[in-house]
């Protein structure tokens, strides 16, 4: 019986002395388990944010072609059409006088009225203006021209207008361009062509 008391008198002495230890030890677990959780979750976090990133850059990867295919199948409708309108401008451009003020007449111009204001609502606009310097990127010249209101470069008359689309050109302009006239004592060479300086390729 002493022994036993003797026994618990020591456990008694010795456990105030390991107990802290004890508890420093699992304290210090505990902070490693979080540390060693925070470190994943911030990985996981990570892995989320770029996984997000990726998406959002997919995504408008995908917009961006969906976008330009639609546009691609725009210009490709608009240039069948545009010959179409070429007709009807010059079919509205050589109405005979008898016939201007015939509602068949009046109708048919109505409609290209709306078929004009559907284009420009689609973004397309026409180029090509009489005087401005010749451009190959908008322009493709047909002939040289000796006009006396116009200087060397310059376009002296539109042969067919050209359109562009959204910064992007689906047709140039073909034009006529004014040229300098010869002095009197310059020649042209024999078999001169009189014809284009160039055309956009």
């Amino acid at each position: 019986m002493a022994e036993q008391d003797e026994a618990r008198q020591e456990e008694t002495a010795t456990a105030p002395s390991t107990e802290p230890s004890t508890l420093q030890m699992l304290l210090d677990e505990a902070r490693s388990l979080a540390d060693e959780e925070r470190r994943r979750a911030e990985t996981y976090l990570d892995l989320a944010q770029r996984a997000q990133a990726d998406f959002q850059n997919y995504k408008r990867r995908v917009e961006g072609e969906r976008e330009k295919l639609v546009r691609d199948a725009n210009a490709d409708l608009l240039r069948q059409v545009l010959p179409v309108l070429d007709d009807l401008e010059r079919a509205l451009a050589h109405v005979p006088a008898e016939l201007a003020e015939h509602n068949w007449s009046q109708g048919v111009q109505m409609i290209g009225t709306k078929l004009g204001g559907i284009l420009d609502g689609q973004g397309l606009e026409r180029i090509g203006t009489e005087g401005e310097a010749f451009d190959p990127y908008i322009h493709e010249a047909v002939a040289y021209e000796t006009h006396p209101e116009y200087e060397e470069g310059q376009v002296a008359a539109i042969y067919r207008p050209g359109y562009r689309l959204h910064e992007r050109v689906l047709r140039p302009a073909q034009v006529t361009v004014a040229r300098a006239p010869l002095s009197d004592n310059e020649k042209r060479p024999s078999g001169a062509f009189d014809g284009a300086p160039g055309t956009r390729g």
